[in-house]
């Protein structure tokens, strides 16, 4: 792996252009190291601090890890959708999407991983969504409210696998935890209903039946946002609890 000297006041954009470039080329690919700070810095022919603020601004953006110690250094990570999770997050947060947007955007998108997965879905799919259902059934009877937190998430993330289209997964989680957010300060909790709705959507797919998936979905998701208006009237944000 080599780079080439750079010039000018922000060389630290230019460094960052460069590594993002080799991780495209998949010259750089998840968990290559790349060489130490000073080495960069000598590679590119600028200071220690602009590498520094180049590798701080990539580990920003999710695509290097900064591990210290004996063994630690930069390292290309895998892909991730944690950007575009703090990408909606602070949109959310600076009044740039409302939840309006958000709700409209998650039928539309959960209408297409319906469609797909009707299609895609393999026999494994199915009983994956299966187990996560009774799974949810279990903790939901045992009042375990933080797992079922978890199993909701696991079961909207099994749905976009089953269209076997790894970008659909990458948009549906971060969409999910803004609203997963909103769900807790509202004091939502999944009922026995919820449980018999996934049962039935789960019944749906298994015939390939897409239109009665996405009508059972729908429904569920215009409670939902029906449920967090009643709560948020103005539909903004709430504030994460900081421990005291």
């Amino acid at each position: 792996m080599a780079f080439k000297p750079i010039s000018g006041t922000r060389a630290f954009e230019v460094i960052s252009e460069q590594v993002r470039a080799q991780i495209e080329a998949r010259q750089l690919r998840p968990g290559d190291k790349l060489p130490p700070e000073r080495e960069l810095a000598v590679q590119f022919g600028v200071s220690r601090n602009a590498v520094r603020e180049a590798l701080r601004g990539l580990e920003s953006s999710g695509l290097i890890g900064l591990h210290k110690g004996v063994h630690g250094g930069a390292f290309v990570l895998e892909p991730s959708n944690t950007p575009v999770l703090r990408s909606f997050r602070d949109m959310m947060s600076l009044g740039q999407i409302s939840l309006d947007n958000l709700t409209a955007a998650r039928i539309g998108i959960m209408k297409v991983i319906l469609e797909s997965a009707a299609q895609a879905a393999t026999p494994d799919d199915l009983r994956r969504l299966e187990r996560n259902i009774d799974a949810t059934e279990a903790a939901l009877k045992a009042r375990r409210d933080d797992e079922l937190l978890e199993l909701t998430a696991d079961f909207y993330n099994l749905l976009a696998e089953a269209t076997q289209n790894p970008v659909l997964v990458l948009v549906i989680t971060p969409i999910y935890e803004i609203v997963r957010r909103f769900v807790v300060a509202a004091g939502i909790r999944a009922t026995e209903p919820v449980i018999d709705s996934r049962r039935a959507l789960l019944v749906k797919l298994r015939a390939r039946d897409a239109k009665g998936a996405i009508a059972l979905m729908v429904e569920h998701l215009e409670t939902v946002h029906a449920a967090i208006l009643r709560r948020f009237p103005e539909g903004v944000m709430p504030a994460v609890e900081t421990p005291t």
